[in-house]
C-alpha cells in the first residue's frame, strides 16, 4: 500500500440522518450518502454499528445487513476522489466558472469530472457537445499521465471516429457530428460507450496516486 492510501485508512465510522461519516488516519473526514445502500439507510443503530473494516483499511462492509463488496459498501478512495472533484468544482464556481482562471491541476480535475459525469450520463457525444474538443483533449492527456491505459484507449477511440469530419464544411456545430457519422461509425461509438460504462479501471485510485487527496 502506498503512503497516500495508508493515510486514508478508516479510523472511525459514525452516522447522521443522511450519511455514513468516516474519520481517516490522516485526520480528514469524508462521507457517503446512506441512500446509496438502502439496507443501511433502514437499519437501526445497533445494526449500523456492526461494521467490518476491509483488510487494507480502505473499505467498510456490513455483512449482517447486505452482501460484502470487494472494495467495501463504503469505498474510501472513491469518496476521497469525489471530495477532490468537489473541491476543484468549488474553486471553479468561485472563479466565475472560468476554467482558465484555475490552476493547471484544477483544470485537469474539472476535465476528468466533466468526462465522467457526462459520459456516464449520456455517452461521449454529450461530453463533447457540452464542453468541446479542448476539454476532451485535456482529459485524454490526464488519463495518459495517470496511467489509465484502458480508459484512455476508449476515449481516444471515441474521439478518433470524428477525425475524418474535422474539415467537413457541412459540420457547423458539434451537435452535427453524430448525424454525419456512418451507421458503422455510430455503432462503433455505441460500443465504445458500452466499454466505458463497464468502468475497466479504478479511476479513483489512479487519480489519487497521481494527484493525491485534497490537501488538508
Amino acid at each position: 500500500m502506498t503512503d497516500v492510501f495508508a493515510s486514508l485508512r478508516v479510523a472511525t465510522v459514525d452516522f447522521d440522518d443522511d450519511f455514513v461519516l468516516l474519520a481517516l488516519a490522516d485526520g480528514r473526514r469524508t462521507r457517503q450518502p446512506l441512500r446509496w445502500a438502502p439496507a443501511l439507510h433502514e437499519a437501526d443503530a445497533l445494526q449500523r454499528a456492526q461494521w467490518v473494516l476491509m483488510p487494507d483499511g480502505l473499505g467498510v462492509n456490513w455483512p449482517a445487513l447486505l452482501p460484502a463488496r470487494k472494495k467495501g459498501v463504503v469505498d474510501v478512495p472513491n469518496q476521497v476522489w469525489d471530495d477532490r472533484y468537489e473541491a476543484a468544482l468549488a474553486r471553479l464556481k468561485s472563479a466565475g466558472w472560468s476554467l482558465d482562471a484555475l490552476s493547471d491541476e484544477d483544470q485537469q480535475l474539472v476535465a476528468l469530472w466533466r468526462m465522467e459525469a457526462d459520459i456516464n450520463n449520456g455517452g461521449f457525444m454529450q461530453f463533447l457537445c457540452n464542453w468541446g474538443d479542448p476539454t476532451c483533449q485535456l482529459a485524454l492527456r490526464v488519463l495518459q499521465a495517470m496511467g489509465a491505459v484502458q480508459t484512455h484507449a476508449i476515449l481516444a477511440g471515441m474521439r478518433g471516429l470524428l477525425d475524418r469530419l474535422e474539415d467537413d464544411p457541412e459540420i457547423k456545430e458539434l451537435t452535427d457530428l453524430y448525424g454525419a457519422m456512418t451507421d458503422e461509425e455510430q455503432a462503433a461509438l455505441h460500443a465504445f460507450d458500452e466499454a466505458y460504462f463497464e468502468r475497466p479501471e479504478d479511476l479513483a485510485r489512479l487519480g489519487l496516486q497521481h494527484f493525491g487527496p485534497e490537501p488538508l
